[in-house]
């Protein structure tokens, strides 16, 4: 097992901003990491902090910037995934929302944060996707899941997504493709200029999602993130939200 070592400003969560992007630009070239770093997917599960339904606090920018640097404080995360896919890629005013979240998140959290937005492959829209990244990019997010839901990618998905991942280049924000099983496989064992996010380990350098609730298992040394595969939301109760986090150190 790998061990989850001690952040790099002492005990306290929240120091981790320029180390945790340039951590994962290192494993993109190719770099071993020192640990897996831990981007727990937690974004919805925190309306049960306030103890509102999650579309009310999904759409109260203001609202989710205080929790989640609350959450932040508390917890041993490298990055914070401020949404783990509540579609707000869908529309400009979901973009606008977005960007006015991470500007505030970014005012008073010192770490890198992170966003989920639908793959190419999914939504059918590259371009879209395109302008949804470059938002959040620009906005501040260091770490783009891109998450795919169909089983296999169309023929010629990489050609499809080369500008989405030149662009979060551009950006300096590390692109996650994240995919639902092995209909993936041939996308995820070609290295490239993504961190391929499966939930087994694999030769390359990769991302591991866990099942919510399910134990993290063996590490390999090639895996540069540790994640969940949905949102903690209906999975766990927010009391118990820190050892949840605390378990994909394990």
């Amino acid at each position: 097992m790998v061990r989850v070592l001690a952040r790099g400003g002492g005990d306290r969560a929240g120091h981790a901003d320029v180390s945790a992007l340039a951590a994962l630009e290192g494993a993109l070239a190719g770099r071993p990491v020192d640990r897996p770093l831990l981007a727990p997917l937690f974004a919805a599960l925190a309306a049960d902090v306030e103890q509102v339904d999650v579309s009310t606090f999904l759409a109260d920018p203001g609202r989710r910037a205080r929790i989640y640097a609350d959450l932040a404080r508390s917890l041993r995360v490298d990055v914070l995934v401020v949404d783990s896919g509540s579609g707000w890629d869908a529309d400009a005013a979901g973009h606008a929302l977005m960007a006015d979240l991470l500007t505030r998140v970014r005012a008073v959290v010192p770490m890198t944060l992170g966003v989920t937005l639908t793959g190419p492959a999914t939504r059918g829209d590259a371009q879209a996707v395109l302008a949804a990244a470059r938002v959040a990019a620009e906005a501040g997010a260091g770490v783009i899941f891109v998450r795919e839901d169909v089983e296999a990618p169309p023929d010629g998905y990489a050609r499809m997504a080369t500008p989405l991942w030149g662009s979060l280049k551009f950006f300096r924000a590390v692109g996650v493709l994240k995919v639902p099983g092995n209909g993936w496989a041939d996308v995820v064992a070609k290295r490239g200029p993504f961190l391929p996010c499966v939930r087994s380990a694999m030769p390359a350098p990769h991302a591991l999602a866990v099942v919510p609730g399910e134990a993290v298992g063996e590490i390999d040394a090639r895996c540069a993130l540790v994640t969940h595969t949905e949102d903690l939301a209906g999975h766990v109760a927010v009391r118990d939200l820190q050892s949840a986090v605390a378990r994909l150190a394990q």
